[in-house]
């Protein structure tokens, strides 16, 4: 049966500006629009706590793997992140061009190139990691040790292909 106009009005009124939104239950039961919310937090506290590094997550990360991977290959940097090959040289030109890392040549084939941190790349990296503790401990705050540890074993799993 359809609906008169006053009736839809009577529904439409039933919301006030200054109301609380209710959130449907599917939302509530959604494992991706949760931890989509929680990125989008965890990175403006990111961006927040490292503005003075001038860095992003990527950057971050990519100096994190060079560092633990001294002279790893670009490709294989771009594997690892599965970020695509193109995209991989703009990031490393980047962080090149910033004096963080240098390109040599790569000793098993001379066509490639090896990634190296330079000495202000490991100040700069030192710094940053000293600044993502601070801010992992802020967005974990309302967790125990054990809930932080459990949250992360099951969002690796989730996460793993």
């Amino acid at each position: 049966m359809a609906k008169d106009r006053k009736d839809i009005e009577v529904e439409l009124a039933t919301f006030s500006v200054g109301d609380e939104v209710r959130e449907p239950a599917q939302i509530r039961r959604s494992v991706g629009y949760a931890i989509r919310r929680a990125q989008m937090r965890i990175y403006e506290d990111f961006y927040a706590a490292l503005a003075d590094l001038d860095t992003t997550p990527t950057r971050f990360t990519l100096l994190l793997l060079i560092q633990e991977n001294q002279g790893i290959r670009s490709v294989d940097l771009a594997r690892a992140l599965g970020v695509a090959r193109s995209r991989m040289v703009r990031l490393i030109d980047e962080l090149e061009q910033r004096g963080l890392i240098t390109r040599e040549i790569y000793k098993k084939d001379r066509r490639n190139q090896a990634l190296v941190l330079t000495t202000l790349g490991r100040r700069q990296l030192k710094r940053m990691g000293t600044a993502v503790e601070r801010h992992e401990d802020k967005v974990t705050a309302n967790l125990s040790p054990s809930e932080r540890k459990r949250l992360l074993e099951l969002l690796w799993r989730v996460g793993v292909d």
